[in-house]
């Protein structure tokens, strides 16, 4: 599938963090900024996680980019001496 959603537990909010707990009983610390604005202590939050195709290929071409560039500079210094 393209993307996974699951529950999990908003726990508190304690200075700006958010304490989410997962079924499994993992902790999540997440800047509260990322919560809906309604949301409280208590609350089951719905997570979708899928991957970033956009932010993926653009990554890709800046390492290209750079892998490229230090290239050229080393065939350069090699010309050069």
């Amino acid at each position: 599938s393209l993307e996974s959603t699951f529950l999990v537990s908003l726990d508190r909010i304690e200075e700006g963090l958010a304490v989410v707990m997962t079924r499994e009983g993992h902790q999540w610390l997440l800047p509260v900024g990322y919560l809906p604005d309604d949301a409280a202590g208590g609350d089951v939050l719905r997570v979708t996680v899928s991957v970033a195709e956009e932010e993926n290929r653009l990554l890709a071409g800046r390492i290209h980019d750079l892998q490229q560039r230090l290239l050229d500079r080393t065939r350069e210094r090699e010309q050069g001496t």
